[in-house]
């Protein structure tokens, strides 16, 4: 009996999930880690170079069972494009397929306010795949159906997305040629035959407070040979640390997942699927192991459109109390200069500056200014208005109440998370800021405008 459980998972994989004739679509649970394993159109979203790496492994207590592993490394080339490679290998009781694919995205951004991350984005992928059946491991070596144990075929997948702030709407295409795993031919020539399979998802990120977010997504695949199928998945992160959550894809069962984010560099998660539906008899559910590393830091900045971006990193603030008066002349020591962009000029203010060794340092900075009359809590000031942009919709997009606000006096940009008329309020909201640990929100202050 132990000879025919390798062909027993094969024949169930082909007609449950993976029919010979079509392309093999793979089936991934941490779509909402890394969505260019479905859709080509999400290569590094977020601006960062990334190598990521994906483990499944299905009915794992089941000889021969379907094994994949994937492999991909995504580059920004600028804010609008970026470019992929893709491999993955897939081990099926008898059958194993390689393929390797180049993906190219590209990003049209709609209007022009640095408010909204309004765009729309399309992606490509073309590649060759290579099945081999392992006759060694077939029940009867000599079909004639196996006569060519070794088949290639050309492989594409077309996506695209259309993004409003926290809402994403996706489409794919993962099968633009006719594939067959098996096939009498060494080279199957390509035959254009997109439209059978398709895949689609919508996502919303809901954020309660600064720390705590959670993101629905409801996915729905189509296929020429199986039944559509629908799939519903939610994640919860906190403090974009940590992760849980769980899906139910229909006629296959639930799954449950959790991870981790560490130093802003390292994704590690993991996935169970319990999948009641499907392999109930045959051993028991399927494990994947997602890791993602980030490589370097963020490496492209939209101009004036912005999105969302990597936070400009300030240096510690020295302990200085700062009094007044204004004159064009002199620096104050309370604009820092963020380490990741161009050294900045700051803005001109005559200062009397007393050294204080201890605790809390003012830092409430007077000058004249064309702004409006008020006390400005500032958490950033730039020389160069594309890096104020990109810092304010970072802070936005993880629930602060950014403003960007231009010194025309001054050629200046600051960020500001409110206006206040007094300086008591100010300095509530400055400590409050100053008290967390994220976003180096412990240089923040106060500027006087009268």
């Amino acid at each position: 009996m132990t000879f025919l459980r390798p062909l027993i998972v094969f024949t169930l994989f082909m007609v449950l999930v993976r029919p010979t004739a079509a392309q093999q679509n793979l089936i991934y649970n941490h779509y909402f880690l890394n969505p260019y394993l479905l859709n080509p159109s999400f290569i590094a979203p977020n601006g960062y170079s990334e190598l990521n790496l994906n483990f499944r492994k299905q009915w794992a207590q089941f000889e021969g069972a379907p094994t994949t592993i994937t492999a991909n490394l995504q580059m920004p080339v600028n804010y609008k494009m970026g470019w992929a490679v893709n491999v993955y290998n897939d081990q099926a009781g008898v059958l194993q397929t390689n393929t390797g694919a180049a993906s190219f995205a590209y990003q049209v951004y709609l209007g022009r306010s640095t408010e909204v991350n309004h765009k729309v984005g399309f992606g490509l992928s073309m590649g060759y795949s290579m099945s081999r059946v392992d006759l060694s491991k077939a029940d009867d070596p000599t079909d004639p159906s196996l006569t060519n144990s070794n088949t290639s075929n050309l492989d594409g997948q077309f996506g695209m997305h259309y993004q409003f702030n926290n809402l994403k709407i996706g489409f794919a295409l993962p099968s633009l040629f006719a594939t067959k795993v098996i096939s009498e031919d060494a080279f199957n020539k390509p035959e254009f035959d997109a439209l059978k399979n398709t895949f689609s998802s919508i996502s919303y990120n809901f954020k309660f407070g600064d720390r705590l977010a959670f993101e629905p997504y409801f996915m729905y695949r189509t296929n020429a040979i199986k039944e559509s199928q629908f799939e519903v998945l939610g994640v919860l992160k906190i403090d974009n640390l940590l992760w849980a959550g769980g899906s139910y894809r229909q006629d296959y069962g639930p799954s449950a997942f959790i991870g981790f984010f560490l130093k802003e560099k390292l994704r590690v998660g993991y996935a169970y699927e319990f999948a009641p539906d499907v392999v109930e008899g045959f051993g028991t559910g399927s494990h994947e192991l997602h890791v993602s590393l980030r490589l370097g830091k963020k490496q492209v900045s939209r101009p004036t459109p912005t999105t969302k971006a990597t936070l400009p990193v300030e240096e510690p603030a020295k302990q200085e109390k700062v009094t007044e008066k204004t004159e064009p002349q002199e620096i104050p020591a309370a604009v820092e200069q963020p380490k990741e962009e161009v050294p900045v000029q700051q803005p001109i203010v005559t200062q009397e500056i007393k050294t204080e060794e201890p605790k809390p340092v003012e830092k409430v900075v007077e000058e004249k200014s064309d702004l409006p009359p008020g006390y400005y809590v500032i958490v950033g000031a730039f020389k160069y208005g594309t890096n104020a942009n990109k810092y304010a919709n970072e802070l936005k997009a993880n629930g602060y109440p950014a403003i960007v606000t231009y010194s025309a006096l001054r050629n200046f940009s600051y960020v500001h998370v409110g206006t206040f008329t007094t300086l008591e309020e100010a300095r509530t909201v400055r400590d409050e800021y100053r008290a967390k640990s994220r976003f180096y929100f412990r240089d923040t202050w106060i500027l006087l405008v009268k």
